[in-house]
């Protein structure tokens, strides 16, 4: 016949078996009388189930304070089940201290142990719970869940060699563990043990089995070992059974371009654009991941003028290939072949905005501002409302040409919270040149009201803190909050001597002269032909007491603008 305990009965049970033996005296260690220890040892078991019983209820600060009413020397499993309480209490150092009292107690007990280790692990303290890991390892060499511990607390503490060490010992003991076998082969990556790491993807695939993503993996092992021969042999074999498959095709071009087979590449390229098993707009992202590379890596460029040929080649009907090689022109700095590209997809389709876009762009890297404005007015009669991006390039054109009422009123039209989606560097662009025009209109407050829209999409905006700091220090309000922008923006660049400039002229605002001339003389070290940081130095000089300073700064200001008009 079966029984059915009640937990708190089980807990007293197991409380009477714990605390059998406490009946010591604390204070001289000798036997007490029989009466005594009887009454001890009841005390001592009564208050552990009381907190065992507390703890089981969820009051664990209840718990607390009852286990350490214990009377005599502290018990292994009374600090145990403190440490427990306190980690449920989220007071890691309590918790800590109590399992490291524990494990001294009685250093055989696993449990303790691991509740240690775990604490260990979770206050980031990973060599020391590695520690205690491995002596669990040591404890019970055969239970994997052990190492596994073991390995990651390796992991986490960057011992790299020893977590790949147990990562092997689980895999001997379980060789088919996937768990252990994709940690293996990352550490084996990332320690460049290439040998080892194809060593180790071919067992997964015989464990597995084959697919084509292991395959390329294997064939850019081979790759990184210095056997471009097997990478390609690998790859060639991937298309031949599966054409489709783009990502081979963009391991394949990268081994020709790296082994500066030219020709080879180019007729492979004609094979890849035949495919019409992959979807042209795919295509299309491998020709941009490529027009990327060559942005970074020269030896790129040259691949990717050969690919965008072959594009237009076999799509000559399709405006988005030359958009595709106009963009590729432009990032090489060849502008007028860049707008032939950008003006054959326009021929195509005149409402094409990407086109668009890029023909104002291609006209803003050469800073011709008029054509960017005469572009953006042939988009609106073509495609009507422009995008984000066209009403940019329009306001700061506009803004450059001095047309600042003009520029004001296209950027004025843009919705900040609408358009939260484009990219941020377009909201940041547009109000930070609205704001630039309101203060060439004269318009102070609503500059800084730009400026705040400025931080609000980034806060960090080194030069929204500038311009919004200087602006209230030539307003001479907010001067504790604009310190703190021109300090900020100090830091983001600190060589910048409009940034040292606005800080310098900030301390004299607030009336901490040498700080003033620290600042600005910095300043004028990084920029010495700039007028307006004379004729700051010359303020500081003057209220200072040093006329002659002030008016040989001030006449030098005057040549530069003289000079400069």
């Amino acid at each position: 016949m079966n029984v059915f305990v009640p937990r708190a009965l089980s807990i007293v049970l197991l409380c009477a078996a714990v605390l059998s033996g406490c009946a010591k005296s604390a204070v001289t260690g000798k036997a007490l009388p029989l009466s005594a220890q009887d009454s001890l040892a009841q005390v001592s078991k009564d208050l552990y189930v009381k907190g065992s019983l507390a703890a089981a209820k969820g009051d664990y600060e209840e718990a607390v304070e009852t286990f350490r009413k214990i009377p005599g020397p502290r018990i292994a499993a009374v600090s145990f089940s403190l440490s427990k309480a306190f980690v449920v209490l989220a007071k890691r150092d309590s918790a800590r201290f109590y399992a490291e009292e524990a494990v001294a107690l009685n250093p055989s007990n696993r449990f303790y142990r691991q509740l240690l280790a775990g604490i260990y692990f979770d206050m980031k303290r990973f060599s020391e719970a590695a520690g205690q890991f491995a002596l669990l390892a040591e404890q019970e060499s055969s239970n994997t869940r052990n190492l596994f511990y073991l390995a990651h607390a390796y992991l986490a503490d960057e011992q790299f060699e020893k977590s790949l060490d147990t990562f092997s010992r689980i895999l001997k003991l379980d060789p088919s563990n996937e768990n252990a076998q994709a940690q293996a082969l990352w550490l084996e990556l990332k320690l460049k043990r290439y040998g080892a790491a194809i060593h180790s993807l071919e067992g997964i695939m015989e464990t597995d089995g084959s697919n084509d993503k292991l395959r390329l993996t294997l064939g850019e092992l081979y790759l990184q070992s210095g056997k471009p021969g097997k990478a390609l042999e690998i790859f060639r074999e991937i298309i031949r059974e599966d054409a489709s498959f783009a990502f081979a095709w963009v391991a394949l071009f990268e081994v020709y371009i790296e082994q500066g087979e030219q020709d080879t590449f180019k007729k492979e390229m004609v094979r890849f654009f035949a495919v019409n098993e992959i979807p042209v707009s795919r295509k299309h992202e491998i020709v941009k991941l490529f027009m990327h590379r060559a942005e970074k890596d020269e030896s790129y460029r040259r691949a990717v003028e050969t690919m965008v040929n072959e594009l237009v080649a076999s799509r000559p009907g399709d405006p988005r290939s030359y958009v595709l090689r106009g963009i590729s022109r432009r990032n090489l700095k060849q502008y007028e072949p860049a707008r032939k590209d950008f003006r054959n997809a326009l021929e195509l389709d005149s409402g094409n905005l990407p086109a668009w876009e890029e023909m104002a762009s291609s006209f803003m890297d050469e800073e011709r501002y008029t054509d960017v404005v005469d572009a953006v007015v042939r988009a609106r009669d073509n495609i009507g409302a422009l995008s984000l991006r066209l009403d940019v390039l329009d306001g700061y054109a506009l803004y450059r040409t001095g047309a600042y009422l003009r520029s004001v009123k296209v950027l004025e039209r843009i919705d900040n919270e609408k358009e939260k989606k484009q990219p941020l560097w377009l909201l940041v662009q547009a109000n930070i040149t609205r704001a630039m025009a309101y203060d060439k209109l004269g318009r102070p407050s609503m500059s800084i009201g730009a400026y705040r829209d400025v931080l609000a999409i980034d806060p960090d905006n080194p030069l929204a803190l500038n311009n919004l700091a200087y602006l209230y220090a030539e307003r001479g309000e907010n001067l504790d909050e604009a310190m703190v922008y021109a300090k900020q923006a100090v830091e983001a660049d600190p060589d910048n001597p409009v940034f040292l400039d606005t800080l310098g002229w900030l301390y004299y605002k607030t009336g901490d002269y040498s700080k003033a001339l620290e600042y600005i003389e910095r300043a004028l070290e990084n920029d010495p032909d700039e007028a307006e940081i004379y004729e700051h130095l010359a303020e500081i000089y003057r209220v200072s007491g040093n006329p002659v300073k002030a008016k040989e700064y001030q006449e030098k200001a005057e040549r530069l603008r003289g000079n400069s008009e």
